[in-house]
């Protein structure tokens, strides 16, 4: 499912992604995406109740899971507004919808430690998603994936 999160299309070629079924909904990068006179907080209210517009429409027993960046490495290391989270988890959490905070980088000491990750830096796959992954890379060649900072 992670490369159905990449806005990378030559990581879609021969996986057939995204599939329809993947949503998305807004980037929270305030200084690319506020509206003019908007403020840090109005702009994170925008955003879940576009969320929470989104999750409505396409019926919330259709989604599982929403999974987010905490901090856009690939984008420049950038923290979305101090609200942001606490809007879109409670979104979320209004209709059961497990949340998953993806962070691979942390920042590099810009959020105050080294890096966000200490001291747990593992990755766990159960044996049944290693023996899909494996098959699949089978029939396909070469297994992709994307890059560290973009995941």
């Amino acid at each position: 499912m992670g490369l159905n999160f990449e806005e990378l299309p030559p990581l879609h070629q021969n996986f057939d992604l995204p599939p329809p079924f993947v949503l998305h909904t807004e980037c929270p990068h305030y200084w690319r995406y506020h509206l003019p006179g908007e403020t840090k907080e109005d702009f994170s209210t925008r955003l879940a109740n576009n969320l929470e517009n989104l999750i409505l429409k396409e019926g919330p027993e259709t989604i599982a899971v929403f999974i987010a960046e905490p901090v856009m490495g690939a984008g420049g290391v950038i923290p979305p507004p101090a609200t942001y989270f606490e809007k879109v988890q409670a979104v979320v959490k209004r209709y059961d919808i497990l949340f998953i905070a993806n962070e691979v980088i942390s920042a590099f000491r810009r959020l105050g430690t080294m890096f966000g990750y200490m001291p747990i830096g593992a990755v766990m796959v159960s044996p049944q998603v290693t023996e899909v992954v494996y098959s699949q890379s089978n029939k396909l060649g070469n297994f992709s994936r994307g890059f560290t900072y973009t995941t």
